[in-house]
């Protein structure tokens, strides 16, 4: 019975938590916020998790395990692809996890990613550094061949923080819903393009 309390309790405030922080931001919440939000006693977060950053890897372990997974065999099969390769690719390669999340989980999905995107603001590191991280490097040189290590790591980061902040405005299942996502789409890949093949890109201009 105290196991099956503990569980209930430790998923009670995961819940909680990710509402807060996906609303909110993880600095202006406080540990005694997710508690009540929770409805459990004051000192639940330190017993179940002992730190407020304890908390907040789980709340990120909630979904982050399957979208890093999905993103790595996503890489995968885009190094291993035979045909011709482009920007548009990379960008769907890098969103598809996202929008799978969210599509299988209507509620904590959209809140999951909200985090993330807050999170990524201040430190790009979380996705780019994570399980997927080679993977991930590995597709963008299989598209951008010329551009160096440091080129490709510079234009991830920027292209991943602004995929993650639109898709956690965007609303779900709508025609607008569907053509937001084909411009943004278009504006990132055009976007690497100009920044790791510069020279193509003025040539097509």
């Amino acid at each position: 019975m105290g196991r099956r309390s503990d569980i209930d309790g430790r998923e009670l405030l995961v819940a909680a938590a990710l509402r807060l922080f996906a609303t909110h931001g993880v600095d202006a919440v406080s540990i005694r916020a997710v508690n009540r939000e929770a409805g459990l006693g004051p000192a639940s977060v330190h017993y179940h998790f002992g730190t407020k950053e304890a908390l907040v890897e789980a709340v990120l372990a909630r979904h982050g395990g399957v979208v890093a997974a999905e993103l790595k065999a996503q890489a995968e099969r885009l190094v291993s692809s035979t045909g011709v390769t482009d920007a548009r690719d990379l960008v769907e390669m890098l969103a598809q996890p996202y929008l799978d999340l969210v599509a299988a989980h209507s509620e904590t999905g959209p809140q999951w990613v909200r985090l993330v995107s807050r999170l990524v603001e201040d430190d790009p590191g979380r996705i780019l550094d994570g399980p997927s991280a080679r993977s991930t490097r590995d597709a963008a040189a299989r598209v951008f061949p010329d551009a160096t290590p440091a080129e490709v790591d510079r234009a991830l980061r920027m292209c991943v923080t602004m995929l993650l902040n639109q898709l956690a405005r965007a609303g779900t299942g709508s025609d607008r819903a569907a053509a937001d996502a084909e411009l943004l789409f278009e504006f990132l890949s055009a976007g690497l393009e100009a920044v790791l093949r510069p020279g193509l890109a003025t040539e097509s201009a």
